[in-house]
């Protein structure tokens, strides 16, 4: 495992930073970070080839990692119809809620919410679910991205929804949108984003013929999206697009993070049982 780490560290230390940062890193690997600063590099590291031997080696230890960190099989999760929870229009039997972590979740799909660069976070131990997707996938995915960004030749626009591969995510591929960013009051404009946001991303999972998809809270972290509202909108939007495509088959899981994502979900379900 040491030697592992060694390697990968020694690669990517002379790639990504100056002497004098490499120097650093290789002092502080022998204090038991190794893999902290494996990460760190990883996240700051633009999108380029890497050779095929440290590919390999990377590849080793992110599979690993994953099967560590074990599996959730999207399709076994509990429904709404299982758990007895009733929302008006909303296709119960389609719908999961689940805290979990994304990374872990084995689906057609899992979604990013992603920034107009599409490229990730370049921010080391950024608690972002950009940055968790991509450390988990490895960095094959920031190339994958780099070139769809290269090939469309602009910025990735708010609203729409770009499917890519999942490598080493449980997941078959990543579905990324860039949700509104929301400075001050909460406008029609944003709540029409994030709509857009939803809708693209289910169209997005249908058209690829994927069996399920794994929902992220769009937009409600450092984007400054209120949580309530965007329930709301989230749910909304599937009563809505299930009722639109009545054929079909898709299994959506809303992965909540915390105690308090999920009470905001339960409330907003709450309200559309009573409507």
């Amino acid at each position: 495992m040491n030697q592992q780490f060694d390697g990968l560290i020694d690669y990517f230390a002379g790639d990504v930073l100056t002497s004098d940062q490499a120097q650093y890193v290789r002092s502080e690997r022998d204090r038991g970070r190794q893999r902290e600063l494996l990460a760190a590099m990883l996240t700051m590291r633009p999108p380029r080839p890497i050779p095929a031997q440290v590919l390999h080696e990377l590849d080793l230890l992110l599979s690993r990692e994953r099967d560590e960190r074990g599996v959730i099989e999207a399709m076994n999760l509990p429904t709404l119809a299982v758990e007895e929870v009733g929302a008006t229009g909303l296709p119960i039997d389609r719908i999961a809620l689940w805290r979990g972590d994304l990374t872990r979740l084995r689906a057609g799909a899992i979604v990013n919410a992603a920034n107009a660069q599409m490229l990730g976070c370049f921010r080391p131990e950024h608690a972002c679910i950009d940055n968790v997707i991509h450390a988990a996938a490895g960095p094959e995915l920031r190339a994958e991205c780099a070139r769809h960004m290269s090939e469309q030749g602009h910025a990735e626009p708010t609203g729409t929804a770009t499917i890519t591969g999942g490598y080493h995510l449980p997941a078959k591929h990543v579905i990324h949108t860039v949700g509104p960013i929301v400075h001050g009051e909460l406008r029609a404009a944003h709540e029409e984003a994030l709509t857009n946001s939803y809708r693209s991303i289910l169209a997005a999972a249908e058209a690829a013929g994927l069996d399920s998809v794994g929902l992220c809270s769009v937009s409600t972290g450092v984007f400054g999206f209120p949580k309530a509202p965007a329930a709301t909108i989230c749910l909304t939007v599937l009563a809505a697009w299930f009722a639109e495509n009545p054929s079909s088959r898709l299994r959506v899981v809303i992965s909540l993070f915390t105690a308090a994502d999920e009470a905001v979900y339960r409330a907003a379900l709450q309200k559309l049982r009573a409507a």
